[in-house]
């Protein structure tokens, strides 16, 4: 019994006696991270220095007052280089034009004689209208009497057909003034010196009629309502530059 009592007692022993080598041979542990004093001191001398200098700079400021801090530099930007373009060479072989007539781009009119006569022998004029050069229409037209178309063509009351020339044409109508203009009635004036005014075109009421109307005082007659709307249509389409005529003998 003893014996046992013994062993067990030398058994503990030699456990507390491993435990306490096993501690002293783990590394230490550190409560607090220590700071050392060379880090500490120089953080304090670098506080200390900013401190004198920025003593020293104000002092020097109220020496003068002109004296500014120093402005930190400014980077300069890198600038890009653009690259070369590349050489454009045109081809070698390339066509001339030459030797093509210009082609008349105007909107205008234009008024010729015809070898004809309505029934009561007054002469059928044309009427011609041009877009961009190009022909569009053409309409009989009367202007005058039949009566009255060896008459002097400058003077104003003659009833003769209107002269040769350039006319500018208006870009609208007005009203007609009188029966025998019709409803509505297009201006046209003059590019030359005469003494006929009042002239335009309009519908003629009483064409190829046994009234004593039949023409005009010198306007430009259409022979129906139909070709006096297309032509107005024309005018207010194309707003022709000009009336040109050539109809005396």
């Amino acid at each position: 019994m003893f014996m046992r009592l013994s062993l067990s007692l030398f058994s503990c022993l030699v456990l507390l006696a491993y435990i306490s080598q096993a501690k002293q041979k783990q590394s230490p542990v550190l409560d607090q991270a220590t700071v050392s004093p060379d880090i500490e001191v120089t953080t304090k001398d670098l506080a200390s220095q900013k401190q004198q200098q920025w003593q020293e700079f104000q002092q020097s400021k109220e020496t003068n007052p002109n004296l500014q801090s120093p402005k930190p530099l400014k980077s300069v930007p890198s600038q890009k280089v653009p690259l070369p373009s590349p050489n454009f060479n045109p081809p070698i072989d390339t066509p001339q034009i030459s030797n093509i007539e210009p082609v008349s781009l105007d909107n205008y009119m234009t008024l010729a004689p015809t070898s004809t006569t309505n029934k009561l022998g007054n002469p059928i004029y044309k009427l011609s209208l041009y877009a961009n050069g190009q022909l569009l229409a053409a309409y009989p037209i009367v202007t005058g009497q039949a009566t009255t178309q060896s008459k002097n063509r400058h003077q104003e009351g003659s009833q003769a057909p209107l002269p040769d020339g350039k006319y500018r044409i208006a870009s609208g109508v007005v009203p007609g003034n009188e029966p025998e203009v019709g409803e509505q009635f297009l201006p046209i004036t003059p590019l030359f010196s005469t003494g006929r005014s009042a002239l335009g075109i309009h519908y003629d009421p009483s064409f190829e009629k046994s009234n004593g109307e039949d023409g005009t005082h010198g306007c430009i007659g259409l022979t129906n309502k139909q070709d006096f709307a297309q032509v107005l249509s024309y005018v207010n389409s194309y707003q022709p530059q000009y009336l040109e005529v050539k109809i005396q003998p």
